[in-house]
């Protein structure tokens, strides 16, 4: 191996969810007696160049920040023959899948608490009471009978007919 020789490294900064490219993630690679700051291209691919001078290895902290997403930190060792790093998944600060698994949570608590409820409310209610069923009224008048059209009194005798009242006016049927 050279001395002073810079190695160039990339690596690639994707959505988890989606497997898409993380443009403009900000990389921080923190390593023993270097650092520095790149960020990603329309690709998600980031290119940084380590001075190896007479070391065989490199180790440290790589650090990717992304608008919307939780930040991603790793400990990293850099080898000189290897340096291609390979993809980074960054994740939503609540992704999918927990956000999934909260509302299914939620939905279990929900029906358990429906059930505790109508528990207690068939605990505390008191029994019901029986009430006979109402009669309707006999709306159909017996012309057998005395019937006051007036303040005379009329009978009909030998017909069977009924009077329904309704709102247009009188109906007779026989």
């Amino acid at each position: 191996m050279l001395y002073n020789q810079e190695i160039h490294y990339l690596g690639r900064v994707l959505d988890r969810e989606k497997q898409a490219p993380i443009s403009g993630a900000k990389v921080l690679i923190n390593l023993s007696g270097y650092s520095c700051v790149v960020y990603s291209d329309l690709e998600g691919i980031y290119h940084f160049k380590v001075p190896f001078d007479n070391h065989n290895v490199f180790e440290g902290e790589i650090t990717i920040e992304a608008k919307g997403y939780k930040t991603y930190y790793s400990f990293m060792r850099l080898y000189p023959d290897e340096r291609d790093l390979g993809d980074i998944r960054l994740v939503y600060p609540h992704s999918h899948q927990e956000q999934e698994k909260n509302d299914n949570l939620l939905t279990i608590i929900a029906g358990i608490m429906i059930v505790l409820a109508l528990i207690v409310a068939a605990l505390t209610l008191p029994p019901p009471q029986e009430t006979p069923p109402q009669e309707t009224p006999d709306t159909r008048i017996n012309l057998q009978q005395n019937i006051y059209f007036s303040s005379q009194p009329a009978v009909i005798q030998g017909f069977s007919l009924s009077i329904n009242c309704q709102k247009s006016g009188y109906e007779l049927a026989s």
